[in-house]
């Protein structure tokens, strides 16, 4: 089944009509026990030809999310750090600006923390590796990269160490789209190509709705120069956050994403006539999982109507959707004179 047209996929942000699960430890309270929470800013290093390296951790969905954001040159990396709610560890899912996709897990390691990771290029081959973050003091963090072999055991020596200072809190800057989606020649195919060709740029921007006595507030924007859609979601008291990437190497659109009541999305988009519909796994924080389908139709380049099913055990999709939401694009705020 083709990949396109399925771009419809970022707004799993819906997520908010499933059943609330039981609290349970999240990420910030276990970052604040083991007293790691002096990672958390933006960080600055220069390489020795004088490259500018930035680093960056941000709390969202009320600490039960950590955004990981890196900038080289013209590379680009954002991730999501969550807290797996099966063995309670730090994972996390991310993508690059040249097509890579990453998974890994984050751990302890004496005084530090080491962030295990694997690589997917986007012709399919994996790499393997080790990013070691060590504190020197409240200003001041070293961060390693270390290769491992076959067997999973770290090089002695690193193939890069770099002293990074912490930045002071700086108001945010209003995003330059233009800027944020200007593309670079590739030789695959990326998300970005994806939207143009199936006609989903529409989907862009901010939407709001107000049904089923909630408010629903969504903004979908392109990311690492459209290789990557970045969704930040509030529903009522509920906040959700969600990286779209596409899996070059296996022609496949997937999620990862995780709110602010201790769950973990992941799902895959495929067609399904003119609709698409994503085909996703909800993990709540005591481990039970549960299987959802969200169906996308567009009304028009204002509008679109998302229902939602129920998913058997057998696989099967319910005959009617749980609830359904009409959302209605949110026109950016006249500016003044």
């Amino acid at each position: 089944m083709s990949v396109r047209s399925v771009f419809l996929i970022v707004v799993i942000a819906l997520v908010a009509w499933v059943t609330p699960s039981v609290a349970q430890e999240k990420l910030g309270d276990l970052v604040a026990s083991g007293g790691y929470e002096w990672i958390i800013g933006k960080w600055v290093a220069t390489t020795d030809d004088g490259q500018k390296v930035e680093s960056s951790f941000d709390w969202a969905a009320d600490k039960c999310v950590v955004l990981n954001d890196l900038r080289m040159g013209d590379f680009k990396y954002q991730g999501i750090v969550t807290l797996s709610p099966t063995d309670q560890q730090a994972v996390d899912e991310g993508a690059d600006s040249r097509g890579g996709t990453w998974k890994g897990t984050w751990s302890a390691e004496g005084d530090g923390l080491v962030h295990r990771v694997e690589h997917t290029s986007p012709d399919g081959q994996v790499r393997k590796g080790e990013i070691a973050y060590d504190k020197v003091d409240a200003s001041t963090v070293t961060i390693a990269i270390y290769l491992t072999d076959s067997s999973g055991n770290r090089n002695s020596e690193p193939m890069s160490k770099l002293t990074y200072k912490r930045q002071p809190q700086a108001k945010a800057a209003p995003t330059n789209a233009a800027a944020e989606t200007v593309s670079r020649s590739t030789d695959y195919q990326k998300l970005g190509d994806l939207v143009a060709n199936g006609g989903y740029e529409w989907l862009m921007g901010k939407w709001g709705a107000s049904e089923n006595n909630q408010t629903y507030e969504l903004e979908h924007k392109p990311i690492l120069d459209k290789h990557a859609a970045f969704v930040d979601t509030k529903i009522g008291d509920l906040k959700y956050i969600a990286l779209i990437m596409y899996v070059a190497s296996r022609q496949e659109i997937v999620e990862f994403g995780a709110d602010s009541m201790g769950r973990i999305w992941k799902g895959v988009w495929e067609q399904d006539g003119s609709d698409a519909v994503t085909r996703s796994e909800c993990t709540k924080p005591d481990g039970t999982a549960m299987k959802l389908q969200h169906v996308y139709t567009k009304i028009d380049n204002d509008g679109f109507k998302v229902r939602l099913y129920a998913v058997g055990t057998d696989g099967s999709r319910g005959s009617e959707p749980r609830e359904q939401v009409t959302f209605k694009r949110q026109k950016p705020p006249a500016q003044t004179k």
